[in-house]
């Protein structure tokens, strides 16, 4: 067992502070000291991050760890790397083995990297409007540097333990679509449960509508995206006038319909063109 959790003082990043989330998580009689004195970041018995130069320091002026998309790893990064499934563990200790590893590679690959991106200053990540570490460094008061960072590691966890939480409730709904979808056509998915249904469309070149069922007892017929997180679809659903359509986006990306069969049939009329 450690002696303490040791990380740098001074002023404060997201990637620090959301390293020290998962490690107070997992290490909870654990102290964080917060220093950059080596006689505390050099003693064998601390588990030390973001300062001392060691493993799960990102300081060094050879290190070329990254994440798959090639940015480069910063605290944040490594502790997840090292200890990302156990902290999801011991958020939901019953989950499958293969939902955790689903879990945590989109934990990795849609929040953390874009962290560790901006604290080593990937300007692809750069971004005028305010973002989580903007958030995390206005906490940080010169005057009050303890305090400021306890209140940072407060937000920080709920942050964390939020968009872990949810993206473990989805990706098991996920599961059930994958497990109920049926392929109409390469072009068209019928999905008859509510459900994330984008993840798994997007691993097909082919495929364009998705047909699924909405709360309000209409159906939908929605584009598959061009990319991930694109709000820009294959195919865009004309403005079309006729009996059963409830409406159609302006920009075409979806429509709503009266019944399955509704749905079904548009999507294959579009798709050949018949579009009265």
């Amino acid at each position: 067992m450690y002696k303490n959790l040791v990380t740098h003082n001074g002023k404060f990043h997201a990637d620090d502070v959301f390293a020290s989330v998962i490690m107070t998580r997992l290490f909870p009689t654990l102290t964080i000291v917060r220093t950059r004195d080596e006689t505390v970041t050099g003693e064998q018995s601390n588990f030390v991050y973001d300062v001392g130069g060691g493993a799960f320091d990102h300081h060094g002026i050879n290190d070329t760890r990254q994440h798959a998309n090639g940015v480069p790893m910063a605290a944040f990064g490594l502790i997840w790397q090292q200890f990302g499934k156990q902290y999801i563990a011991d958020l939901n200790p019953d989950l499958a083995p293969a939902i955790t590893q689903a879990v945590y590679q989109k934990i990795d690959s849609h929040f953390i990297v874009g962290i560790d991106a901006l604290d080593n200053g990937v300007s692809a990540y750069q971004s005028e409007v305010f973002t989580v570490p903007d958030i995390i460094n206005d906490f940080y008061d010169e005057d009050d540097e303890a305090n400021s960072f306890d209140r940072a590691l407060v937000f920080a966890k709920t942050i964390l333990e939020n968009r872990v939480k949810k993206t473990i409730a989805k990706e098991i709904a996920q599961q059930d679509v994958i497990a109920q979808a049926t392929f109409v056509s390469d072009q068209i998915l019928f999905v008859p449960i509510s459900g994330p249904w984008k993840d798994y469309a997007e691993q097909f070149d082919q495929l364009i509508f998705a047909v699924l069922p909405r709360k309000d007892g209409n159906w939908m017929i929605q584009g598959v995206p061009v990319a991930h997180g694109s709000f820009e679809v294959k195919h865009a659903i004309p403005q079309i006038k006729e009996e059963g359509i409830v409406f159609i986006h302006r920009t075409g990306f979806m429509a709503v319909v009266d019944t399955a069969e509704h749905a079904l049939q548009l999507a294959k009329d579009v798709l050949n063109g018949r579009e009265s």
